[in-house]
């Protein structure tokens, strides 16, 4: 498969832009230079302004902190924009050759280009793309300085089945009905779901990849209502595709049916969907995020101190744990620009963060579970994401939607 998603291949975007964000710029003796290459134009966008916040956050808590190695930390953002493998080498190329930058971190940069383009350059690397394939290309190309700061697709298709069938909810039938699209990561995680149904006996009724480019929901609601499932998934990562879905799902929905929407819900562009009502009672997973406790609730204070609004589920803690994972190993190898020793050091520590414990196996990934990181499921309650599970742990209590009573 390629390993650019299909929906982006087709959207044509300006040149690069070079910006320079966080602390004014010093001299590299001065300073420990941060890469970031993030989406600030194009499809990604949005998340691409809470990678730059949440960066931005831990390089300040860092320096309001004494800095790293009794230096300030600078951070250096490269508009990555609609991900494809010459954004990626013009970021690497940018970033590395010519800014000397001594780590490159992003929520997640380019889904497969991104290994090619920083593999060779010995830099750190630490990002979240969560794919299979990345993995595989990673270990093909034996990158001994790249690091997935989360799990794959498939570890967390079957985590979030597991988790919607520990929700206590007495299904009519063990009937499934599965809408996903052509990228990897929406035929890998509805996979992994289908394969876990499949093993405690449930029956896939309905199974419908959908292009992007031209969706027609009423002929796939038709049929899904024909089959009569007592689960629907959904997994597009394009909020403006789900909008419409959960709309119509709910003005005739199948009865005694559960929607789940996926991780789409983690986009920040769902804020929309969400604050308008119309995903009330609807299921939705993010791959992990800020956990309950003292910890969590600094960071949602710091958060709105500092941007006057609550972080988004996902993406925001995932990446400022990921800043001060790479910091911990720096101070841990008592250098930033012995770049073997550093790597050393992010596959030897055991970083405690917002969202549980950093620990990067043998595989550079850090598998999900309660003692590591663990992933979320959400319900829509009335405007607001409610978490109901973090990993196997019951944190909030789950509402039959309303559509069933």
């Amino acid at each position: 498969m390629n390993l650019v998603p299909k929906v982006i291949k087709t959207i044509m975007l300006s040149m690069v832009i070079t910006l320079t964000l966080g602390q004014p710029s010093m001299g590299a003796a001065d300073s420990i230079k941060v890469g970031a290459p993030i989406p600030q134009t194009g499809p990604f966008a949005s998340d691409g302004t809470v990678m730059e916040k949440s960066i931005k956050l831990a390089i300040n808590d860092i320096n309001e902190s004494g800095g790293l190695l009794g230096k300030q930390v600078e951070m250096l953002a490269f508009d990555i924009g609609d991900l494809t493998p010459d954004k990626l080498q013009a970021a690497a190329t940018n970033l590395v050759d010519r800014n000397k930058v001594d780590a490159v971190i992003t929520g997640y940069g380019g889904f497969g280009p991104d290994i090619p383009a920083f593999c060779p350059r010995k830099v750190p690397y630490l990002h979240a793309d969560a794919f299979s394939s990345v993995l595989a290309l990673m270990h093909s190309m034996n990158c001994t300085n790249i690091f997935n700061v989360g799990d794959v697709e498939v570890s967390y298709g079957k985590a979030q089945f597991d988790q919607i069938m520990k929700l206590g909810y007495e299904f009519p039938t063990k009937k499934l009905a599965l809408i996903y699209g052509p990228y990897e990561w929406e035929t890998g995680i509805t996979q992994a779901i289908a394969e876990s149904a499949e093993a405690l006996g449930w029956e896939v009724v309905v199974s419908e990849e959908v292009p992007y480019e031209s969706i027609q929901w009423q002929g796939i609601l038709s049929k899904m209502r024909s089959a009569g499932p007592s689960l629907v998934h959904i997994e597009l990562i394009d909020p403006s595709l789900i909008k419409p879905f959960v709309q119509q799902f709910r003005q005739n929905p199948i009865p005694g049916s559960l929607l789940n929407v996926g991780y789409v819900a983690a986009v920040p562009a769902f804020g929309d969907v969400l604050a308008s009502g119309d995903a009330d009672g609807v299921l939705a997973m993010t791959l992990s995020a800020q956990l309950p406790g003292p910890d969590g609730d600094a960071f949602v204070n710091k958060w709105k101190t500092a941007y006057g609004e609550s972080p988004p589920w996902g993406i925001a803690a995932l990446v400022y744990d990921t800043v001060r994972l790479w910091a911990a190993a720096v101070e841990q190898a008592g250098t930033a620009t012995d770049y073997a020793a550093v790597n050393k050091a992010i596959m030897d520590i055991r970083y405690q963060g917002v969202t549980g414990v950093l620990d990067v196996n043998d595989q550079y990934k850090i598998p999900l579970g309660d003692d590591t990181q663990s992933p979320f499921l959400f319900q829509a309650q009335g405007t607001d994401l409610v978490p109901l599970f973090v990993g196997s742990k019951k944190v909030g209590e789950f509402q039959v939607p309303s559509w069933n009573n």
